[in-house]
């Protein structure tokens, strides 16, 4: 496990409630700017615990944060520290006879963040005003910074003592060559806030005119361990309509089997997501703009990070950027009420890198019955490709208990105006591939095959079409329940958790 090796050498610290209290005071309190020095730290790499009873505080209802553990930048960040804060694992979600068994989970990640050292100053840590995006971790980051000014001043005093038994299972779990603790002590809370928030000062004194402000990259909504269906919930089913039931049934459907990916993607890659947002801030001018990040770069992540084997990375990359292009959208996606052969086209879309209102958007087609679920999003392939933009759609067929490794994906280059010679060439390109990296070209496909491949490619490019097309007319799923305001379109990144549903109708010109 990434985390367990950054922490492994670390020291373990805890801290009485005295040096808590000061520290989430300091941490809640934005007008106190906490510059992060090398200095600042109380080691290197390591972990600070806390208890259930008193957590560092609460990410979330029922959440407490019961460490943080922290270490060595990714290969590629600017110098400073990678945290990970962690959750107590509810009682509820524990194995049977988990403590008897010896298979008690202590603790999970909720999420984790890069954090620079100074000249780079986090916005973070010194702005009272940040966008939305960025207030999930405002407050989680200073409270840790805080702890550990508050864990390296003078007034305090460090002793080593046993830990208790959820801090060794958990230093167990991590691979924590020390298990014991550094317990920090102080004469009073009001010692070390001001302890704290003096020597933030003299550091702010001090750094004020070198520092480069680092605004990070805006946060999008963690996956969460347990798929919110929101105003579609079966609890509430019996208050609508046959038609609005039918869409609850659908959105839940569709809400599931997105979040078993996500979830899927995120226990095989833990912060995989979170890591790529971050690549993408950092390097987004090495490819296009409507390009999350190009599945190539997906894929040799995960070889470079998480030690995959190429021939998986090369599957997952497309499906890992699928989903991350989707998320980074706001998880939006669009159920149809127009039969595919109203919207089904034989032209390539090539206005679509211009037109897609979204990095990625869900796809939902009701096939009589049959939930049919894509996820759409624009490859950037100009430095290898036939074209600079490639249509890539991640399908479940209609199977809603697909994983990764069963969805499929189905490609076409944005080349050229007639469909069926686009995927002529997509195909040539993928044989050419295959005998360049040493196997035996494929037999070439029927004129029939290539005719049926494009028919079943115009229809859901076609429908991609019309979603993206001026003047669409898309409606607000979950509005049309009277349970919520209606979003308007085209829509933007969404902060919270659960996917959003629009409705396609109407009459709607394709290109």
């Amino acid at each position: 496990m990434a985390e367990g090796k950054r922490v492994s050498d670390g020291t373990t610290f805890a801290m009485t409630g005295d040096l808590v209290q000061a520290a989430r005071a300091v941490g809640q309190d934005q007008s106190i700017a906490l510059p992060f020095t090398p200095d600042v730290l109380p080691a290197s790499s390591g972990m600070l615990a806390f208890s259930p009873e008193e957590p560092l505080m609460h990410v979330g209802p029922g959440a407490p944060v019961v460490a943080v553990t922290w270490g060595p930048p990714m290969e590629g960040f600017s110098p400073g520290v990678h945290l990970t804060w962690w959750a107590a694992m509810p009682d509820q979600d524990q194995e049977p006879d988990a403590v008897a068994r010896g298979r008690l989970i202590p603790m999970v990640p909720d999420f984790d963040l890069h954090l620079s050292f100074h000249p780079f100053f986090d916005t973070r840590l010194c702005l009272e005003e940040l966008p939305s995006g960025l207030l999930y971790s405002a407050v989680p980051l200073r409270t840790v910074v805080a702890a550990w000014y508050a864990l390296t001043a003078d007034s305090t005093t460090l002793s080593e003592q046993r830990p208790h038994a959820a801090v060794t299972q958990a230093l167990k779990e991590l691979r924590a060559k020390k298990r014991g603790v550094q317990v920090g002590t102080t004469s009073g809370a009001d010692t070390a806030h001001r302890a704290i928030t003096e020597r933030a000062a003299q550091r702010m004194r001090n750094v004020n005119e070198q520092s480069e402000m680092f605004a990070p990259s805006p946060e999008f909504a963690a996956t969460p361990k347990k798929v919110d269906h929101g105003v579609f919930e079966a609890a509430l089913d019996h208050q609508l309509d046959a038609g609005n039931r039918r869409t609850a049934h659908i959105y839940r459907e569709a809400a599931d089997h997105w979040h078993r990916l996500e979830m899927q993607a995120t226990q095989r890659y833990p912060g995989v997501f979170e890591n790529l947002e971050e690549l993408r801030v950092r390097e987004h001018e090495q490819w296009k703009p409507w390009c999350w990040v190009p599945s190539d770069h997906v894929a040799a992540w995960l070889v470079e990070m998480y030690d995959a084997p190429v021939d998986q990375a090369m599957w997952d990359g497309h499906r890992i950027a699928a989903l991350g292009a989707w998320r980074s959208g706001g998880r939006h996606s669009v159920l149809t009420t127009l039969r595919l052969q109203a919207t089904a086209s034989d032209r390539v879309p090539v206005h679509l890198p211009e037109a897609m209102p979204a990095p990625g958007l869900g796809v939902v087609i009701d096939d009589n019955g049959r939930i049919h679920l894509l996820l759409a999003f624009l490859d950037d392939v100009s430095d290898h490709g036939p074209a600079d933009a490639e249509l890539v759609l991640i399908s479940n067929y209609g199977n809603p208990a697909h994983m990764i490794e069963d969805v499929s994906k189905l490609t076409v280059f944005l080349t050229g105006t007639d469909l069926l010679d686009a995927v002529k060439i997509t195909q040539g390109y993928y044989d050419d591939a295959v005998v360049k990296n040493g196997g035996t070209k494929p037999h070439p496909a029927e004129e029939a095959e290539y005719a049926e491949h494009a028919y079943v490619m115009g229809l859901y490019t076609g429908l991609l079409s019309a979603i993206c097309a001026p003047g669409a007319q898309v409606q607000d799923a979950g509005a049309l329940t009277g349970r919520k305001l209606p979003a308007t379109w085209p829509p933007e990144p969404n902060v919270l958790s659960e996917t959003t549903l629009w409705l396609l109708g109407g009459e709607t010109e394709t290109r």
